[in-house]
């Protein structure tokens, strides 16, 4: 396998659920590629039916309160992943609105680049999302789809093993 294949298949090895997370900020730098990596993110005829609010611990108090796990309210930054439907491309077939899957593609492919940056993530969907949009001043048209907690992980080395369906049970070639 050629090394920058390695290399790219190493980092979803790597990738794993952060709970804790040092008191360590995230350097401006790393930041702003992961910001870079979320506004470059595909999407459904490029609609782009997102946003992002960006919230740092010193805007945290009652933030903070709406969150199940303790180590979550140490994590240096909280991205708030916002999913505007009226924006979004519509599936003509069967009318699905692609705007929490537009939204997901731009978590997930900032959270392989947050990956290759060293730091942890944790996606957050055990939420009020009618106190969290309160808190954030989210107005009533925007959807919630999810809180990333980020920043550096308090025990970087420890290894999550994940019980995984076999191949065999979740592909399917030519028809189910």
């Amino acid at each position: 396998m050629d090394e920058k294949l390695k290399i790219f298949y190493a980092l979803y090895e790597r990738r794993k659920s952060i709970r804790e997370f040092s008191d360590k900020d995230i350097e401006k730098d790393k930041l702003e590629r992961l910001l870079e990596t979320l506004r470059r993110a595909q999407s459904a005829a490029n609609r782009q039916p997102w946003h992002f609010i960006i919230i740092e611990m010193d805007d945290r108090k009652n933030l903070n309160d709406c969150l199940t796990k303790e180590g979550f309210k140490n994590a240096p930054i909280i991205i708030a992943a916002c999913a505007e439907p009226q924006k979004a491309w519509i599936r003509k077939a069967d009318v699905v609105n692609y705007a929490w899957v537009d939204v997901t593609i731009a978590i997930t492919e900032m959270i392989g680049a947050a990956t290759a940056e060293g730091l942890g993530t944790c996606w957050i969907a055990a939420i009020d999302p009618a106190r969290v949009k309160d808190i954030l001043g989210i107005p009533s048209y925007i959807e919630i789809v999810a809180l990333i907690a980020i920043g550096h992980p308090l025990n970087p080395l420890l290894k999550e093993e994940k019980n995984r369906k076999p191949l065999e049970e979740i592909i399917h070639y030519g028809k189910w």
